[in-house]
């Protein structure tokens, strides 16, 4: 293999480590010449250019398997059926624009929802000074705004708020402020703040939203509640053998608990669960009734039933939690752990009913192939500006960070410096490679 400075060499290890995962999987027919061969030519990428590109093949299995890889995802026993959009050469606000209007497209599928991801231009490696080309700040591609109100209550989701007033600022105007305005897009192209998109107000047949009804408590249905059909993750960050996409929007679809239990009833964020027992008619003032247990199930109950009756698909905590079992028992028996977060593998209502209750799972991050959360494009802008060692120095410690592994523009030490560098072959590697 090429030599390679260290400077260089953890890249190039994650590369190899990230390509035999790859060369396991049957669908891209990667044997162990094959393998040598390409992790030589990328040696030579990286030495010639300090980076590498993945072919298409690659992008494909990467974003899949970073899928498959991420902790807390109930759903990822479907990660192989992730469609990939490839957007690497879209690098303007008129080209992401209408890569995420083709993406939300080909998600919706008429309330068939299926699971896709738009992959934007990677990160400058090593270079964390260079702006990164195309960013998004919202948090979901779809989201309702949040604005706070002279009285200090809140009309829309509190989890909004500052996005919202933020889109304010920039030259957002809404024509209208309701509980369910649809946020506009906050677009960054090399470290600048586009204006606002406000694409729902000129498209809103790509807002596909549910009213949500209860077939035995129309009380339910006078709360006025509706959601949104299509979540679409936008702010994390992807990285695959190392190589950082820092826009990359992806969607699964919904399992109902994500709406009815945290969405809807999350102090935090709706706070609803008391009025929906005044609705219900429960006797609120004392806990011992269970009263907030049974709104919960039944605001629950509601929203299965609003998507099921408004044909878009749907989970529920019981079916995803039956599927992602099988898919650890399958993945054991083959001698490939299942990496996961307890705390959100577990169902928020009726969690002991369900296999991952009673599951142990090893919570250690794969860092080479993985989805993780980043600072905002605002924050990375502003990092990149500044030359106060204090932002330079600092090193996040969320494991689900990106900062943790990887070099980002508010550490611009680097992975070489802070990190170990995952070397060792995978016992399924090697066993497949003593039998050939």
């Amino acid at each position: 293999m090429t030599s390679l400075p260290q400077s260089h060499a953890s890249l190039l290890n994650q590369a190899h480590v990230f390509l035999m995962d790859m060369a396991l999987d049957s669908r891209f027919k990667m044997d162990a010449c094959n393998l040598d061969a390409r992790v030589e030519q990328i040696a030579l990428e990286i030495a010639r250019t300090g980076t590498y590109e993945h072919t298409a093949q690659e992008l494909e299995f990467g974003v899949q398997w970073a899928w498959r890889n991420s902790n807390r995802c109930i759903g990822r026993h479907m990660w192989r059926s992730l469609k990939v959009l490839d957007g690497r050469g879209t690098k303007d606000r008129a080209g992401v624009v209408q890569a995420l209007k083709e993406h939300l497209d080909h998600a919706w599928q008429d309330g068939a929802i299926q699971s896709v991801i738009t992959v934007f231009p990677p990160r400058k490696r090593g270079n964390v000074s260079h702006p990164d080309p195309v960013r998004i700040a919202n948090h979901q591609l779809l989201r309702y705004a949040g604005f706070k109100q002279s009285d200090g209550s809140i009309l829309g989701d509190p989890h909004s708020v500052d996005f919202t007033r933020r889109m304010l600022s920039m030259g957002w105007n809404p024509k209208q402020r309701t509980a369910h305005t649809p946020l506009p897009w906050s677009i960054w192209i090399d470290d600048v703040e586009q204006a606002p998109v406000d694409h729902f107000a000129h498209h809103p047949g790509q807002f596909p939203e549910v009213d949500i009804t209860h077939p035995d408590h129309p009380a339910i249905d006078a709360l006025g509640l509706r959601w949104y059909a299509i979540p679409v993750i936008s702010e994390m960050a992807l990285v695959i053998g190392g190589i950082t996409y820092p826009c990359a929007p992806f969607n699964g679809w919904y399992m109902g608990t994500e709406i009815a239990a945290r969405n809807f009833c999350d102090p935090q964020r709706y706070d609803l669960l008391e009025r929906i027992g005044e609705a219900l008619g429960l006797d609120t003032s004392s806990t011992r009734n269970l009263w907030k247990d049974q709104a919960l199930i039944t605001i629950n109950q509601a929203v299965l039933h609003s998507f099921d009756a408004a044909g878009i698909r749907m989970g529920d905590h019981h079916e995803l939690g039956a599927q992602f079992e099988r898919f650890c028992q399958i993945e054991n028996k083959a001698g490939r752990g299942v990496n996961g977060d307890w705390s959100w593998l577990t169902s928020p209502i009726s969690g002991s009913i369900t296999p991952q209750f009673h599951r142990t799972f090893d919570n250690t991050v794969e860092a080479h192939t993985n989805f993780f959360y980043q600072s905002s494009p605002a924050e990375d802008a502003a990092a990149r500006q500044s030359t106060r060692e204090s932002i330079s120095t600092g090193r996040n410690a969320d494991p689900f960070h990106l900062e943790a592994h990887h070099e980002t523009p508010r550490c611009p030490f680097g992975f070489d410096r802070l990190s170990e560098v995952l070397t060792r072959r995978p016992k399924a590697w090697r066993k497949a490679a003593n039998q050939s």
